[in-house]
């Protein structure tokens, strides 16, 4: 059975989006992994997510990116979606990552 390290984790679920591997590395750091080149095992995809939906955040605020020969532009509605997705399937708290609408009593203003 083929293993990958959580650093190659990190890379699968940032896809199709790319990141520097100093930033990589740091956003599972930041996540609590120890040694990003460890295997990566089930019970580490939440903590995973988490890495990866810290990099998608850092992209939102770009229209595009150039790294060495190759760049990428950005669809911000696209990235909140992607957010969004991993936050639901690793059970985080959406609202924490993105802004989510939220509907407040106005009834004080009539």
């Amino acid at each position: 059975m083929a293993t990958i390290t959580k650093f190659d984790a990190l890379i699968g679920e940032l896809e199709p989006y790319t990141s520097s591997p100093a930033s990589m590395t740091k956003s599972l750091l930041d996540a609590g992994v120890q040694d990003p080149e460890e295997e990566y095992t089930a019970e580490d995809k939440r903590t995973v997510a988490k890495a990866a939906i810290a990099i998608l955040k850092k992209l939102i605020v770009l229209s595009s990116d150039s790294l060495g020969k190759s760049s990428q532009g950005y669809n911000v509605d696209k990235l909140e979606k992607r957010i969004k997705l991993l936050a639901k399937e690793n059970d985080l708290e959406v609202s924490d990552f993105v802004g989510v609408p939220t509907v407040e009593d106005g009834s004080i203003l009539w």
